[in-house]
């Protein structure tokens, strides 16, 4: 299998890993029942979708 091909499997199952976790925390922020758990959950997706961002570019980038 070629390097590339590779990269971009082992890529997409970070990116799969990555959409499951911010579902969970958008479903964990629904029934936080205070505001400073809410908070930090927030926070928690917010890395989340930055993670999942940077996953997708390098997938970007494995496809060039």
């Amino acid at each position: 299998m070629p390097e590339r091909a590779i990269l971009r499997a082992h890529f997409a199952a970070l990116g799969q890993v990555a959409r499951d976790a911010a579902a969970e925390y958008d479903r964990l922020i629904a029934s936080a029942g205070d505001d400073h758990t809410r908070g930090q959950l927030r926070q928690l997706a917010r890395d989340e979708q930055r993670h999942l961002e940077l996953t997708d570019r390098l997938m970007d980038i494995v496809d060039e």
